[in-house]
């Protein structure tokens, strides 16, 4: 907790100005401060989290998700950003338009087990969906997934986005899910 309190000491000298508002200072119908003892803790013990452990996690992050892209891209994925590296960041996205759409396949990736969602991309549009699939690595990386590994997920991927039985393979990935059951980068 000292950590959170440097930091919040830290916040007040840079932002001298700065000031809590209520509900009501914005609103006359809402007459309570926003405030929730269980969403303030579990909102201090997430940033005691990124203070200690913050860097390693974003690192860890980022190599996933290029592992990741690289993987797809590997299985014959249309991976975007492939000259720039596909990504350098917590997430990456597919080029959506072979697979109907980033939303029509975030919901074939569904019926597998995984999540995902559509995204616009600056590519040609895919009629009536979004033409872009964005996946994302933190909860993975939480779960204790690393690079070595992510592949065996970017096949069971490439797998669900050309299946026509899309629901046939969530066996497969609630199995692999399982080997992954401790969490990192937390304070436990």
């Amino acid at each position: 907790m000292e950590a959170l309190r440097t930091l919040l000491d830290e916040l007040l000298e840079e932002y001298p100005n700065a000031d809590v508002k209520g509900h009501y200072q914005f609103s006359t119908v809402k007459t309570c401060p926003n405030f929730d003892a269980a969403k303030s803790a579990s909102l201090a013990l997430t940033m005691l989290d990124w203070i200690d452990y913050g860097p390693a996690y974003a690192k860890q992050m980022i190599a996933v998700s290029q592992t990741f892209a690289q993987a797809l891209d590997a299985a014959g994925i249309p991976v975007f950003a492939k000259s720039e590296g596909f990504t350098h960041s917590h997430q990456f996205a597919v080029e959506a338009a072979e697979f109907g759409g980033g939303h029509t396949a975030s919901k074939k990736l569904r019926q597998a087990g995984f999540l995902a969602c559509g995204i616009g991309l600056p590519i040609d549009a895919v009629e009536g969906d979004m033409n872009g699939l964005r996946i994302g690595t933190p909860e993975l990386v939480r779960w204790g997934v690393t690079p070595d590994r992510v592949g065996e997920i970017a096949a069971l991927v490439a797998k669900a986005l050309r299946s026509n039985g899309p629901e046939t393979i969530a066996d497969e990935t609630r199995a692999l899910r399982a080997e992954f059951n401790t969490l990192h980068y937390v304070h436990i």
